[in-house]
């Protein structure tokens, strides 16, 4: 179902231009939850804001991203990263930093 972009979604929070309602894209919803995403055709910022409507009111969190529409769309229904893999990655981090910069480094060269 389409909904229109809501007013919280109208400008951009870096550079403050306007979005053209067009812009402001429907991910998904659950309930009345909603996700929108929307990319700023002025600076390039893309924004993904979850807005809750609740007995009248409306709240909204958003959050600046490097995320391409088609990003979020392929990202929001991947599972969690657990505790587990953070803790795994932290620690692999920890002790193989040295060699992990180099890997990246050497994925960079031509």
């Amino acid at each position: 179902m389409d909904h229109p972009s809501p007013q919280l979604l109208a400008h951009c929070p870096v550079c403050h231009t306007a979005y053209p309602a067009s812009d402001v894209r429907l991910l998904g919803e659950k309930g009345t939850t909603r996700l929108f995403h929307c990319t700023c055709a002025s600076c390039g910022n893309a924004v993904l804001a979850v807005v809750l409507e609740n007995a009248g009111a409306v709240s909204s969190v958003g959050l600046v991203t490097d995320l391409e529409i088609q990003d979020a769309l392929r990202f929001q229904d991947v599972r969690p990263v657990s505790t587990d893999e953070c803790v795994e990655v932290h620690r692999a981090l920890q002790t193989q930093s040295k060699a992990f910069c180099r890997r990246l480094l050497d994925k960079k060269r031509p």
